[in-house]
């Protein structure tokens, strides 16, 4: 088994940077770099001088951690330097020269996973807790690492175990009345294990915006003053603005803080209904490919002037998504075929912004209510309670219908495999090597 060693903290110049060693020779190797110096004792920092080809590199103040007591169930040693990108890449280059390999990306985690320091939930409430954009995604991800999810996943499991027993025993004993529950009873059991599930999986959205932080895309016509808005939304002159039409060809965007929460404004080109121009073209096509995974749209349209042409189909193409429809140029007489909106604004003088932004974080927030429906965190942790409510939702069907017991039996014990995928218990490694392969190198 090799021992591997990678920065722990950012690359760049700071007052202090910690490299991290993990596996069988992280004490040796350690040693080799760093000879001398004071009696190794576990858990006790020591101030060492690591030495290179060509002589001393920093004073090091280092920690050694035996395993199995350690982040990784292994020997650890994390040696803390002076924040100079010189100094860690000579160190760094030490440590392999002595015997180590880098670490690949989320290397140290999953070798904690593998020692039983921690589960496959904990590792992605971990890679949350570190993806946080937001004090709201913080907590999301300590509730995670407190075992929310998995406790939700073990009253799932302990419910369909339950309702497994009921659905054999009609399969033992067919025409006996052997189970403590009648058929509807048990139906209504499946029904109501498959909503816990089916709420747990539609929070991701909720829980995505929380950690990962919002897009919110403003969209409309040309000259509709989505750049205005804009630079009232982000709070300083971040786009052009002019009268000239076309003026945005590309996508500019810019985060922002919003009570706690970030959210990342795109300011997209003007909608047309054609344009002989191919840069303004390709603005307009990259401005929809954009947005079309953005957490909230905001539908743009002056109300001094008649509606562009391209506007119903504008609504059109967005009906089904998260949006809302902005009435901009407030501070001008508005025009008898103004179209209907959502909410009014004037970029000139500033009227409805502060509106504008609470119903930007109400709709951002919509949904994020708490309960036990909040635990998910990651895609892998949706598309599994979905899968398990599907099943169990097919299980009710079948117990209803001709199809009966043995059918219901098989989606149940479907629904126990995914909700073992869930917690780690029976899960492929390709699922490991995607879910690491999102962590950052050195954790």
């Amino acid at each position: 088994m090799s021992t591997i060693v990678a920065l722990a903290t950012p690359m760049g110049r700071s007052g202090v940077a910690m490299l991290r060693l993990s596996g069988p020779e992280a004490k040796p190797i350690a040693s080799m770099v760093c000879p001398g110096g004071p009696p190794w004792r576990p858990r006790r920092a020591s101030l060492r001088t690591a030495i290179g080809p060509d002589g001393p590199i920093d004073a090091l103040l280092v920690v050694w951690m035996p395993g199995p007591r350690s982040f990784t169930g292994e020997d650890v040693v994390e040696l803390s330097c002076h924040g100079n990108p010189v100094i860690v890449e000579l160190l760094l280059s030490a440590l392999i020269a002595s015997g180590a390999r880098m670490a690949r990306p989320g290397e140290f985690t999953r070798q904690a996973l593998l020692s039983g320091r921690t589960t496959l939930l904990g590792a992605e409430a971990l890679r949350a807790l570190i993806a946080a954009t937001s004090p709201a995604g913080v907590a999301l991800a300590h509730a995670g690492m407190s075992g929310a999810t998995g406790a939700l996943s073990a009253s799932l499991s302990e419910a369909l175990l339950d309702l497994a027993a009921e659905l054999e025993a009609r399969l033992d004993h067919p025409g006996d009345e052997l189970g403590y529950e009648d058929d509807g009873a048990v139906i209504d059991g499946l029904h109501a294990v498959a909503g816990r599930a089916a709420a747990a999986a539609s929070s991701w959205r909720a829980g995505r915006v929380r950690i990962q932080g919002a897009t919110v895309a403003l969209i409309g016509s040309v000259n509709a003053g989505k750049s205005s808005l804009f630079n009232q939304l982000v709070g300083t002159a971040r786009a052009l603005v002019s009268p000239t039409p076309g003026t945005t060809r590309d996508v500019v965007e810019r985060s922002v803080l919003l009570e706690g929460l970030e959210v990342r404004y795109l300011d997209t080109a003007g909608e047309r209904s054609s344009t002989d121009d191919p840069i303004e073209a390709a603005g307009i096509a990259l401005g929809r490919a954009m947005t079309a995974e953005a957490d909230l749209l905001l539908l743009i349209t002056p109300l001094s002037a008649p509606p562009d042409p391209a506007w119903p189909e504008l609504l059109e193409r967005t009906a089904a998504l998260p949006r809302l429809r902005i009435g901009t140029h407030t501070d001008l007489p508005a025009h008898r075929d103004a179209p209907p909106v959502d909410l009014c604004v004037s970029s000139t003088t500033g009227d409805g912004v502060r509106s504008l932004k609470a119903a930007i974080r109400a709709q951002l927030s919509a949904g994020a209510s708490g309960g036990e429906q909040l635990v998910v965190l990651s895609q892998r942790q949706h598309d599994l309670f979905r899968s398990v409510s599907e099943h169990v939702e097919q299980a009710a069907g079948a117990l209803s219908s001709l199809l009966g017991p043995a059918i219901a039996a098989e989606e149940v014990t479907a629904a126990l495999e995914r909700l073992a995928e869930l917690s780690g218990e029976d899960v492929r490694e390709a699922v490991l090597d995607r879910l690491f392969s999102k962590f950052c190198i050195g954790k």
